[in-house]
């Protein structure tokens, strides 16, 4: 499972990687979120990424 994990991983950033920066924006992300991205597990990138969106949106509503 672990390399079917890591394939699909690679293909999620990849998709992600291939928007411009305003549908990122429109994620709540940016390229330095997807950078840092690649270095964390599999298990843990939905949560990673997440975190990322409510950390930015906590700050807009400020």
């Amino acid at each position: 499972m672990g390399i079917f994990s890591n394939i699909s991983r690679k293909r999620s950033l990849n998709a992600l990687s291939g928007l411009d920066n305003s549908r990122l924006s429109d994620l709540g992300l940016n390229r330095y979120d997807l950078f840092e991205a690649r270095n964390v597990s599999s298990a843990k990138l939905g949560g990673f990424l997440n975190q990322r969106r409510s950390e930015r949106a906590y700050f807009w509503m400020r």
